[in-house]
């Protein structure tokens, strides 16, 4: 394809600097076909309208919602998505081809008038699956698209199952591997008192246990029941959790469990280095919980991490495919299940530390390169 390209990407995001999976698309695309450019068209969190252009060089426009300044967020959603597409359909114009995210940009593939768009769906179209009008609605949009992307295999497979996926050729799983990042070599005093503190204690590392869908109780629970081992809890933290916890085991919490909060991105593999196992756990309370996959996981095991995760399906595939570590039959909800998966960590962490080291190459972005080529081809064949 040695035509020169032009895509607009059309997302909600709560920043284009943080947005991984955009940032990873992006220059992907641009590095197998140096001929075709981005420019996103995006609706940020001020809501306010100006351009710029990202940290990773691509030109960015934001758009300003009215809806947004009168309903919270989670409301009137097909209006928001409405005044988004009204707000970029005339810059769309511009483009080759068409690449949106999400429910919130849904009506630029249900309305724009192109044979070229993407819908890549970072989480499952809930709201489009509440009924059947809704259904056969979204079933409608799915018709309208050249490429339909899912988060993994797991949620494309959740659609197939209701009735809404009719054209399978067109619909790819992409999954959010991550890009291995080098470890920030400044070693401050926060990582020197959480080192004192573990000394040479079996350390459980805990990330994102910011509500109760992700078990965040159960997780620090199973630690306190687990004999020799203490936890290092990074980032926000469920407070009812905590003040639960505090109420249960007082003084002795804060011997086996050091809260820390937010530490930036890059010091995160400092703290994952000197643990010895992660939990990642999402409750079935929804479909997009029981059916996600955290970039934690995929961070922690390519760091050398061997994990016990919950019974969705999409983590349980990948570590019973590879023999990364502890599959409970339990969504995270039975702390003595939790308790017994840290047990068999330690019975069998060599092992799972040599399957790691062994098959962690197939856990990173770059293995999506074929599929991303498949989908450009499609995208602008003929």
């Amino acid at each position: 394809m040695d035509k020169e390209r032009k895509i607009a990407l059309v997302i909600k995001t709560e920043g284009l600097e943080y947005d991984d999976r955009v940032r990873k698309e992006i220059l992907t695309v641009e590095k197998i076909y140096p001929n075709v450019k981005f420019k996103i068209f995006a609706m940020l969190p001020d809501n306010k309208e100006r351009e710029g252009v990202t940290e990773y060089g691509t030109p960015y426009k934001a758009v300003y919602i009215p809806a947004r300044d009168k309903y919270p967020s989670a409301q009137k959603v097909y209006l928001k998505a409405y005044q988004f597409y009204q707000a970029v359909k005339k810059d769309l114009d511009d483009f080759d081809a068409v690449w949106t995210a999400n429910v919130d940009a849904s009506f630029v593939p249900m309305l724009y008038r192109s044979k070229r768009i993407v819908w890549d769906l970072h989480e499952l179209p809930m709201v489009y699956l509440s009924n059947g009008i809704t259904r056969k609605l979204l079933k409608y949009i799915f018709g309208r698209c050249k490429i339909v992307i899912h988060a993994n295999p797991q949620r494309e497979q959740y659609l197939e199952r209701r009735g809404v996926v009719s054209e399978a050729k067109k619909h790819f799983a992409l999954r959010n591997f991550p890009n291995f990042n080098d470890i920030d070599k400044d070693y401050d005093d926060k990582y020197g008192s959480f080192v004192a503190w573990k000394g040479e204690r079996r350390c459980v590392y805990l990330q994102g246990l910011d509500g109760d869908r992700r078990a965040a109780y159960e997780s620090v629970s199973a630690v306190m029941h687990t004999e020799d081992m203490c936890a290092v809890v990074v980032g926000k933290y469920d407070e009812k959790s905590k003040e639960r916890l505090k109420r249960e085991y007082g003084d002795t919490l804060d011997e086996r469990v050091l809260f820390i909060g937010r530490i930036p991105q890059m010091k995160i593999p400092q703290y994952v280095q000197q643990c010895f196992t992660t939990l990642v756990f999402y409750k079935n309370i929804s479909p997009n919980n029981y059916y996600c996959e955290a970039n934690r996981f995929y961070q922690s095991v390519l760091m050398g991490l061997p994990v016990v995760v919950g019974s969705n399906p999409p983590m349980k595939e990948i570590v019973e495919k590879y023999g990364f570590g502890v599959v409970l039959d339990d969504d995270g909800s039975d702390i003595q299940k939790i308790s017994e998966g840290l047990q068999r960590v330690v019975e069998n962490h060599e092992i799972y530390k040599h399957n790691i080291v062994k098959n962690r190459g197939e856990i990173v972005w770059d293995k999506n390169d074929a599929t991303i080529k498949e989908i450009i081809e499609k995208l602008f064949e003929k």
